[in-house]
């Protein structure tokens, strides 16, 4: 396929990421692959079989396209549109590099028929959201497996507008449920009520049921001396901390032992200036 050696633009990927207006976004490269000279934009080359006839093969730019279209479905956060494995920055933090590794072998696992995800928990602002959008960047682009990246929160609203809507719980759910490899953000987050409790227990219990690969990232963890601790009201009360287990509640908490590893990610926060994550 022939494209412009060394890119400034996309670095010979043919492929440009943006932030995009709501998620981020990835198309042809506007410098190198606007349009393929292999098959004139048609997705099309043409052979002759053994018998002279013209016969129509694909394209091998419909692969990049097919990339393209599984990261736009995918629903990358905006500001996480340059995030990939090869730039997650680790530091010096034994437990980022740890996460990053393990993050990497999830790809080998998976081909091997084991199902089992990742639940990736810290404080705020240490890399877990970047690190699962690095995840789908490698599983869009590289592997073109279905990913889908839902924030916890994002996902209630959007299923009470579709209930509120008449479509039933199984309509709702089915794109959700049948995704290679579906991300779930900020578990956890919210009000905790037994309606979001019971939607999280719908949408993890089919997933279990069906071995599918799910990640989640989550401020909660195991021990309250770590764990997220909710500010409430103008007066901004800090809350008693919860542990995950305590969070979504016993059963939750035991299909979660069950479908992931569970991978403890600590460092400053990243979105503090630099001079600022000095201590912490």
């Amino acid at each position: 396929m022939a494209t412009l050696k060394g890119c400034k633009t996309c670095g010979d990927r043919q492929i440009y990421f943006t932030p995009g207006t709501h998620a981020a976004q990835a198309a042809r490269c506007p410098n190198c692959f606007v349009t393929c000279k292999k098959c004139d934009g048609t997705g099309f080359t043409f052979t002759r079989d053994q018998d002279q006839r013209e016969v129509a093969l694909a394209c091998e730019c419909r692969a990049t396209d097919q990339k393209i279209l599984l990261y736009n479905q995918a629903g990358i956060p905006a500001q996480f549109y340059d995030a990939q494995m090869s730039n997650f920055e680790t530091g010096a933090h034994k437990s980022l590099a740890d996460a990053r590794k393990t993050a990497g072998f999830l790809r080998t696992s998976m081909s091997k028929g084991d199902w089992k995800g990742l639940l990736f928990m810290g404080g705020v602002g240490v890399g877990k959201t970047r690190l699962v959008s690095s995840l789908i960047h490698q599983f869009t682009i590289e592997y073109k497996v279905p990913c889908l990246f839902k924030e916890f929160t994002h996902l209630l609203s959007s299923i009470k507008t579709q209930y509120d809507q008449g479509q039933s719980e199984a309509v709702v759910l089915a794109p959700i449920a049948a995704v290679d490899l579906l991300v779930i953000d900020e578990l956890g987050k919210g009000r905790g009520s037994e309606w979001e409790i019971s939607i999280l227990d719908s949408i993890i219990s089919n997933r279990y049921a069906h071995k599918k690969t799910t990640l989640f990232t989550t401020n909660y963890t195991e021990d309250r001396g770590s764990s997220y601790a909710d500010v409430k009201g103008k007066e901004g009360i800090r809350a008693e901390a919860q542990t995950l287990e305590e969070r979504v509640g016993p059963r939750i908490y035991s299909r979660l032992k069950g479908m992931c590893t569970f991978v403890m990610l600590e460092g400053p926060d990243r979105r503090l200036p630099e001079n600022e994550r000095i201590g912490r």
